[in-house]
């Protein structure tokens, strides 16, 4: 089953089918209230359609005011942290001031005791707590086999000296991802030191809440840092999904939602969900296609109901066809998506002729060049010619945008090794770049994430010279003379070559070391449903899927062994879709997942990067659909 489809079943059956089941008195309706983090959680894998059939009348945020129900129940289902719980007893201060009738409560890690002391304590909310437990979801999913932590600081709170509080954060959120697959005694491999560090204490968390006698399914869960391959993490990506979320980001899509803004004939902003783009069955037939592919599939489309929907289809516009039928409606829902798909399409080229990426300086020649080290010929490229292209863009086009001049500087500084420092000062000298954008550079040099690994370094050798593997080297020259292949695609991530090694047992253990473990399954903390919290109230490990009857259990054993990939500081929508590229050359029942601190784009890396007064805001409230 896929990991999606897991954490769904997770909060539908374990949740908010047991909490209804202890209220006992026939009321089928309660209202859930949230924390913005956990709203983003359960935004990634549950629509309100969901909640709705559930019981759910409404998500409420708890940071916000809200209007007293005291005839209807509650869950509560957030993040157990101080100012959350005062935010609940506050709801229930005074007998004559109480916000529900009766609560549940479900908090998405363990809760200190000092907390649940204040939570037992409170007069007028402990009689009313009718359920209490504890479900490992402290991570958002994308897609059916992505999650991310949300952490994008992670980039510079992890390297070069890792934080110790966000090495526990990212330790507490792995061991959950593992609880929520039911894998507790995976086989681990590191690629560094800080990785190998991560990997113990994953398998000593796992060790420590072991249950007896439950199965675990075989699992690899490799964990790697992001400097294995910082080029992925800049250089454009021309799949669909990769565009949208890279080049529309703040421009018509807001990325944190999955929110597409659309002008309509009238000039009025139209929003259309997230449903209507992650969910639509259109949508999972682009998205890892070439955007010139998925432009011409549909084009396709819009022509075939072109000539059996409309007559004399050759004497009226796409847009006057489309508006036409979608006064028809049962035509309504699949003119919408077209319509959808074609601006982004159209918008999706916009930028990239704004980024120059084509015409006239084509750019996206040059990212394929630094990245690769390869040609549109198939040939090695030499340092010296991809520095002095450098230096006359940089010379000769003043006006171009910093953030654009940023975005190949830190491209050719990741895949070029020992860059003589004057070499470096003159090309930063050269790109003349703002204030803000010389800090992120700076920041991201600071990482030394795109150093060559010590344990690389011999390989490497002292010359400057591009840090593209021999294995890489041969597949981007493939790629590159392979008849019908777009010429911007001759790059792909390492992560599909360590992933294929991986899979056919060749991965290198100097590399890439094993850790060992023992640990078993183990389940969720839960206090009894149907009981009142009370002062001595005890929770106890002795949940597990086997426990939920229906789906979950028999979807469980379509799965035969898992492949899960973390990477410290961030993965991309091209490592997301050569996951998937991998996978289906597997044997059948053989999953891939794929992990991070977060889901990186440039854009999001530099903003990462940048001061914290340019971070994006929280949460806007509740957008489920």
């Amino acid at each position: 089953m896929s990991l999606r489809r897991t954490c769904r079943e997770l909060v539908l059956q374990v949740v908010l089918r047991k909490a209804m089941k202890s209220t006992g008195d026939g009321l089928d309706r309660f209202q859930l209230v949230v924390d913005a983090a956990t709203l983003r959680v359960i935004n990634s894998f549950l629509r309100m359609g969901d909640l709705h059939a559930e019981g759910v009348t409404s998500v409420e945020l708890i940071e916000e005011s809200r209007e007293p129900l005291p005839g209807l129940d509650a869950m509560y289902f957030m993040r157990p942290l101080p100012e959350l719980v005062e935010s609940i007893l506050a709801d229930f201060r005074t007998a004559t001031a109480l916000q529900h009738r009766q609560v549940h409560f479900c908090f998405t890690k363990p809760v200190e005791q000092s907390l649940l002391s204040r939570l037992t304590e409170a007069p007028h909310l402990a009689p009313r707590v009718r359920s209490f437990v504890e479900v490992p979801l402290n991570f958002v999913l994308v897609q059916d086999r992505g999650f991310h932590f949300d952490i994008p600081e992670a980039i510079t709170g992890l390297f070069p000296v890792p934080d110790s509080q966000l090495v526990s954060d990212v330790v507490q959120k792995l061991v959950d991802v593992c609880r929520c697959l039911q894998t507790t005694s995976p086989s681990i491999r590191c690629q560094s030191d800080l990785c190998h560090t991560i990997g113990e204490r994953v398998l000593r968390e796992l060790n420590m809440h072991k249950a007896p006698n439950t199965p675990s399914q075989p699992c690899q869960l490799l964990i790697l840092e992001r400097s294995l391959d910082m080029a992925a993490a800049l250089v454009h990506e021309y799949s669909y999904e990769a565009c949208v979320f890279d080049l529309l980001d703040g421009n018509m899509f807001d990325a944190d939602r999955n929110v597409v803004t659309l002008k309509t004939s009238s000039g009025e902003s139209k929003d259309k969900n997230k449903e209507m783009l992650l969910e639509d069955p259109l949508w999972e037939e682009l998205k890892y296609m070439h955007i010139e592919a998925a432009r011409s599939h549909v084009e396709a489309k819009v022509d075939d109901v072109k000539r059996h929907n409309v007559q004399n289809s050759t004497a009226i516009s796409t847009s006057a066809m489309l508006e036409q039928l979608r006064a028809a409606p049962e035509m309504r829902d699949a003119v919408d998506r077209m319509s959808l798909h074609l601006a982004m399409i159209m918008q999706i080229h916009s930028r990239l002729s704004h980024e120059q990426i084509l015409e006239p300086l084509h750019l996206g020649l040059l990212e394929q060049d630094i990245a690769c080290g390869i040609d549109r010929n198939g040939k090695d490229v030499k340092i010296v010619n991809l520095q002095q292209t450098l230096l006359k863009i940089f010379t000769d086009r003043p006006e171009l945008p910093s953030e654009m001049k940023l975005r190949l500087l830190m491209l050719f500084f990741a895949c070029v090794a020992n860059i003589p420092e004057a070499n470096r000062s003159k090309l930063m000298d050269a790109a003349k770049l703002d204030a803000e954008d010389h800090q992120v550079l700076i920041g991201m040099l600071r990482t030394r994430l795109m150093e060559v690994p010590e344990s690389q370094r011999l390989k490497q050798g002292t010359g400057c010279a591009h840090r593209v593997t021999k294995q890489q080297a041969l597949k981007f020259k493939k790629n590159a003379v392979a008849e019908g292949r777009f010429e911007l695609s001759r790059f792909e991530p390492r992560l599909k070559e360590v992933l294929e090694q991986l899979a056919e047992d060749r991965l290198s253990l100097e590399d890439f070391g094993l850790c060992q473990s023992t640990a078993n399954d183990f389940g969720l903390r839960e206090a009894g449903y149907g009981d009142v919290l009370g002062p001595a109230i005890q929770a106890k490990d002795d949940w597990s899927f086997a426990s939920v009857t229906g789906s979950v259990e028999a979807e469980r054993t379509e799965v035969s062994h898992r492949i899960v990939v973390f990477v410290l500081g961030g993965f991309t929508h091209s490592e997301l879709r050569v996951a998937k590229e991998v996978q289906e050359k597997l044997p059948r029942g053989t999953e891939v997942i794929m992990g991070g601190t977060s889901l990186l784009t440039p854009k999001r890396l530099i903003r990462a990067l940048r001061p914290k007064t340019d971070a994006p805001g929280g949460a806007d409230g509740p957008d489920l659909t």
